[in-house]
C-alpha cells in the first residue's frame, strides 16, 4: 500500500526514468556494474543462453523475460509462454517497468514487462534455495528494479538465488472484465497469473543459474504478500513454491468478488467504457489516465486498496484464512510478520494520519461496533501519555496488518511449523523536531534490512541514523538476511514455531529477541472477528 503522492513516488520516477532510457543499474552504495570478467555469468535456459554482468561478487540477469508481452491481442489475457529466440540474450540492463502513474501525473512504463531480474553467487554450484520477490505498491506502482530491493547483497550472504518479477499493474492487470465479454472472465486476477507464471518460470529454470527447483521460497512485502497470501488459498500452491514469507500484506486484503467488480464499474463509468474493445482502443497513456480518475472517485479508503487479487472461485477459491485453516497449503512452510508502526508510513506525506479521533475511524469492523470503546481503552491503556490519534492507528495496525498474519500463522500451524516476526527498530525518536517525524516502524521499513540495502535515504533522518550507526544496523540487516536464507534453506528462520498459547514471535531490532505472546491482551480483543476477504 502507497499514498497516491509522496516524495517516494518521485524518488521512484527518477529509477524509473533511469530504467526506462536504459541506464546503467546502481548497486547500494553508488557503485556501477561491471560488465568483465563474466565468464561465470552465463546461464544456459531452456530458451537459449543468457549473459549476465558481474555485480559485487554475484551474476546479475536483468531482463530476463518469464512470459511474451501483453500486448496486442494478449492485452488483458491471461501470461503466455515467452517468444523463442534465437542467440543470447544479454541480461545486462534492467528493462522499463509494468506502465505505472506517477505523483506528477507522468507516467512511466512499457507494456511488455513481463520480466525477472535474477541475482545468483560467481562461484560454481548447485541446488542453491531459491527466493523470489514480490514488490508492493497497491498494485499500481513499483516494479523489480528498485534500489531499495536489489537482490544482490542477499544472495550473497544468503548463498541463494535472488529473483525479482514484474507483474502487470492497475487496470492493466487488475480489472475484471467478465461483465463485458465472458471471454475475458478472470481478468481481475491477471496480475495474479502473472506471479504465478514469474514462479512456474523460475522453478522451470532454477538450476540454470545454480538453484534448486525443488527448494523455491516466494517472499513479497505488501501487495506483493496480499499476492502470496492469495495463492496460498489455491489449489495445490506447493507446485509454485515450497516455503513463503508473507511481509505487511495479510490474506485480509484480498478482495471480494463484489469489491474486484465494483472496482471494474467504476473504471467503466469514469471511462465511458462499454465493451472491452473500448479499453483496448486507449493507448498507454490513456489508460493510467482513465486509473487515476478512477481511484481518486473511489471513497475512503477504497482508492488506496482499487486494485488486488480476488475470491473468483477458481484461482482463488474461498477466504484466504478458510482455505489455509483446512489445508491449501499443507505443503507449505510459512513465515508471516508485520511493522510495529505501519501506518506511520502514511504520515510521510499526510500527517494527519496521526491525529485520526476515535470518531473517525471509518474502516474499524462493523461486527466488533460495539466493542469499539472498550478495545480503544486497552489499546490506551497500554500506552500511557499516547495521544487520541497514535492510539488510534495502533488499533489501524493491528487490524489491517498484525492480526490477520498472525491468524495467518494459527491457521498453517495445524498443519506445519508456522513463524512469526515483528519488526521493531525505528530511527531514533528526537527531541525538537514535529510530531510527525518521529515515526515508528513503518510500512516498507525492514526491507533495507532484509536485501542489505540499508536503503534508508526515505526515512526522516535516515541517512544521519545509518551513519552514526552502521556498524549496528550491518548486524541487524546480517541477521536478518540470514534469518530469511535460513528459512528458504531448510524451513526454519532460527526461532520457535508460532504454536498455543506460546505464540513465539521474533522482534527485530537492534538487539533481537524472541517474545511469547506478545501484547496478547490486544490481540485476543479481536477474537470472533474473522477478517473475511475486503469488501469496498
Amino acid at each position: 500500500m502507497f499514498p497516491r503522492d509522496s516524495r517516494l513516488r518521485g524518488r521512484a520516477a527518477v529509477a524509473l526514468a533511469a530504467l526506462a532510457l536504459g541506464a546503467v543499474t546502481c548497486l547500494p552504495g553508488g557503485a556501477s556494474v561491471q560488465a568483465g570478467d563474466a565468464e561465470n555469468c552465463r546461464a544456459a535456459t531452456s530458451q537459449g543462453p543468457v549473459q549476465g554482468t558481474v555485480r559485487a561478487g554475484t551474476c546479475a540477469y536483468l531482463g530476463v523475460p518469464y512470459a511474451a508481452a501483453p500486448t496486442g491481442p494478449r492485452r488483458f489475457r491471461p501470461p503466455e509462454p515467452p517468444a523463442a529466440r534465437r542467440g543470447t540474450l544479454n541480461a545486462d540492463v534492467a528493462k522499463p517497468p509494468c506502465p505505472q502513474d506517477l505523483a506528477d501525473g507522468n507516467g512511466q512504463g512499457d507494456e511488455d514487462c513481463l520480466h525477472v531480474n535474477i541475482w545468483a553467487p560467481r562461484t560454481r554450484g548447485a541446488h542453491r534455495p531459491v527466493m523470489v520477490f514480490l514488490h508492493g505498491g497497491e498494485n499500481v506502482i513499483n516494479s523489480a528494479s528498485d534500489a531499495m530491493t536489489d537482490g544482490a547483497a542477499l544472495a550473497a550472504r544468503g548463498d541463494a538465488v535472488v529473483v525479482s518479477a514484474d507483474y502487470r499493474l492497475g487496470i492493466l492487470g487488475w480489472t475484471e472484465l467478465g461483465s463485458l465479454d465472458r471471454s475475458y472472465a478472470g481478468s481481475g486476477n491477471n496480475g495474479l497469473r502473472d506471479e504465478a507464471a514469474a514462479l512456474g518460470w523460475v522453478r522451470e529454470q532454477a538450476a540454470a543459474f545454480g538453484g534448486d527447483p525443488r527448494n523455491v521460497t516466494v517472499f513479497g512485502q505488501s501487495a506483493g504478500s496480499v499476492s502470496i497470501n492469495a495463492l496460498l488459498a489455491g489449489e495445490h500452491p506447493e507446485r509454485l513454491f515450497r516455503r513463503a514469507v508473507t511481509e505487511s500484506g495479510p490474506g485480509y486484503l484480498v478482495h471480494t468478488r463484489h469489491s474486484a467488480e465494483s472496482a471494474a464499474q467504476r473504471v467503466f463509468t469514469a471511462g465511458g467504457i462499454h465493451r472491452v474493445g473500448d479499453l483496448a482502443a486507449l493507448d498507454t497513456r490513456q489508460i493510467l489516465e482513465l486509473q487515476r480518475t478512477a481511484r481518486a472517485a473511489a471513497p475512503g479508503l477504497a482508492g488506496a486498496v482499487f486494485f488486488g487479487p480476488y475470491v473468483d472461485g477458481s484461482l482463488v477459491p474461498g477466504q484466504v484464512l478458510d482455505r489455509v485453516a483446512a489445508g491449501s497449503a499443507r505443503n507449505v512452510d510459512v513465515m508471516t510478520g508485520s511493522n510495529s508502526n505501519e501506518t506511520d508510513f502514511w504520515a510521510l506525506f499526510q500527517p494527519g494520519i496521526l491525529e485520526l479521533p476515535l470518531s473517525a475511524y471509518a474502516v474499524f469492523p462493523a461486527p466488533l461496533a460495539a466493542r469499539k470503546q472498550q478495545m480503544y481503552d486497552v489499546y490506551a491503556a497500554d500506552r500511557p501519555g499516547l495521544a487520541e490519534g497514535r492510539v488510534v492507528n495502533a488499533m489501524l495496525t493491528d487490524q489491517i496488518w498484525r492480526i490477520p498474519s498472525v491468524r495467518l500463522a494459527q491457521a498453517q500451524s495445524r498443519w506445519r511449523p508456522s513463524y512469526v516476526y515483528q519488526f521493531d527498530w525505528h530511527v531514533p525518536y528526537a527531541k525538537g523536531v514535529p510530531d510527525a517525524q518521529n515515526l515508528g516502524a513503518m510500512h516498507q521499513l525492514e526491507l533495507p534490512f532484509v536485501f542489505g540495502t540499508l536503503d534508508l535515504g526515505w526515512v526522516p533522518r535516515g541517512k544521519e541514523t545509518l551513519a552514526a550507526q552502521r556498524p549496528e544496523l550491518t548486524r541487524l540487516s546480517q541477521a536478518m538476511m540470514d534469518a530469511w536464507a535460513s528459512f528458504a534453506r531448510t524451513g526454519n528462520p532460527g526461532w520457535r514455531a508460532y504454536w498455543g498459547t506460546d505464540r513465539a514471535t521474533r522482534f527485530w531490532d537492534l538487539n533481537p529477541v524472541v517474545r511469547s505472546a506478545p501484547r496478547d491482551n490486544e490481540r485476543a480483543l479481536w477474537d470472533g472477528y474473522a477478517f473475511p476477504s475486503w469488501d469496498s
